[in-house]
């Protein structure tokens, strides 16, 4: 709670200046109001010059007064949000030079000042024509989460705060949302990115986000792979549907190219030319040249043209694909990693059908894009029984 009360100083010739005494968060600012008063007029309980009529502008100039402490105070002090004796302090410092400005005693800064979350929209801006626009949404859902977790935890959030705390009732935060490690890990590996260009920017010296406790969360996510019988059969099952049936093709299709989602769209008839797809890929923008297979080229005949929704609305319709697959049973294998089937499972798929197929993992790695082998090897979905499989018409084991 704040409050705005009025008191006069000492008298002199009759009249005497009307102090402020400004009470806030257990701390009180004492200034002086400007406006001097005929002591006998003063009603102190009334906080007026009375009587009213006689004293219209002197009493105009106390409302305002108080109207401005206490827009103030709800500017800097949002509802539910717990601060530190420092922060009060420092707000309150804000407070009287706020004052300083609205008696014309100090001149309005022109320097806005720049918080994290006016940073998101620099940093968006900075980077329009380097990263793609889907990966600059990730970064205005991010800024949409720390606005919610903030009010729910009444933590502030600002450059000064992202800390051991912040990232302990952060990642907590996102966990009650049911958000798997990997998509935590996204958000945590976002703030570090903006932290480290503030950092860039000297906007702030805290660098606690660069510490071995403020971790990007990360599991093996998306294990699952389909073979190329689980991927016919996939194809043939029968879908009501139009919406999810062109989903499902979209799906097996990329299951032949091992392309991200995000450069789905680019798989054109046009851009085929002697049985091989030329696109420039998203993500890193380098050219990569995929042979095509004749399956991919009847799913094109289909379409006059193809329409690729979000990665979020994609994933939904692949829950309701593989939910359909899994009650009809089909494949004889694991009817349960149908449930699981997501967009990133087509690429895994394509890397991962390539190697037991025994093209070099070179070859497949320059379609991929996956800068060393190691980095592959983890990729892929490749049992012991697998691996002894394909090395076993290898003539070392003949």
């Amino acid at each position: 709670m704040a409050s705005v009360i009025f008191y006069p100083d000492k008298e002199k010739n009759g009249k005497a200046l009307l102090l402020i005494s400004f009470t806030f968060n257990h701390k009180r600012l004492r200034l002086s109001s400007g406006v001097h008063v005929t002591v006998s007029k003063w009603d102190q309980e009334a906080q007026k010059v009375k009587p009213v009529k006689e004293f219209v502008e002197e009493n105009k100039r106390l409302r305002e007064t108080v109207n401005f402490f206490l827009d103030k105070y709800d500017a800097l002090f949002p509802k539910g949000i717990k601060l530190s004796e420092e922060e009060v302090s420092r707000k309150a410092s804000e407070m009287n030079d706020a004052f300083k400005v609205f008696t014309g005693r100090k001149k309005a800064s022109i320097v806005q000042k720049i918080t994290l979350y006016t940073y998101f929209d620099i940093f968006k801006e900075r980077y329009k024509n380097k990263i793609s626009k889907e990966h600059l949404d990730h970064y205005s859902g991010l800024k949409n989460h720390l606005e919610e977790f903030e009010k729910k935890n009444s933590f502030r959030i600002d450059f000064d705060t992202i800390g051991k705390d912040f990232y302990i009732q952060f990642t907590d935060y996102l966990k009650a949302k049911s958000y798997k490690p990997n998509t935590i890990g996204s958000h945590i590996k976002r703030i570090k990115r903006l932290m480290n260009e503030a950092n860039q920017d000297n906007l702030t010296s805290n660098r606690d986000h660069q510490k071995r406790d403020f971790k990007v969360l990360k599991e093996d996510a998306d294990t699952i792979f389909l073979n190329e019988t689980e991927i016919r059969t996939l194809y043939e099952m029968p879908i009501e549907f139009p919406g999810y049936r062109r989903i499902r093709d979209i799906f097996v299709l990329n299951c032949y190219t091992g392309l991200r989602h995000s450069d789905w769209s680019k798989v054109l008839k046009e851009k085929i030319q002697d049985g091989k797809l030329f696109i420039k890929t998203q993500k890193t923008n380098e050219p990569v040249i995929i042979p095509v297979k004749p399956l991919v080229l009847e799913i094109l005949e289909k379409y006059d043209t193809i329409y690729i929704p979000s990665n979020q609305k994609t994933n939904d319709s692949l829950r309701w694909i593989g939910q359909k697959a899994h009650e009809k049973k089909l494949g004889t294998g694991n009817f349960q990693k149908w449930l699981e089937i997501r967009t990133h499972t087509a690429r895994r798929s394509f890397a991962t059908n390539a190697y037991l197929a025994g093209i070099p993992m070179r070859d497949i790695m320059q379609i991929t894009g996956h800068r060393t082998t190691g980095s592959f090897l983890t990729y892929i979905r490749v049992t012991k029984i697998e691996t002894a499989e394909k090395l076993k018409d290898h003539p070392f084991f003949s």
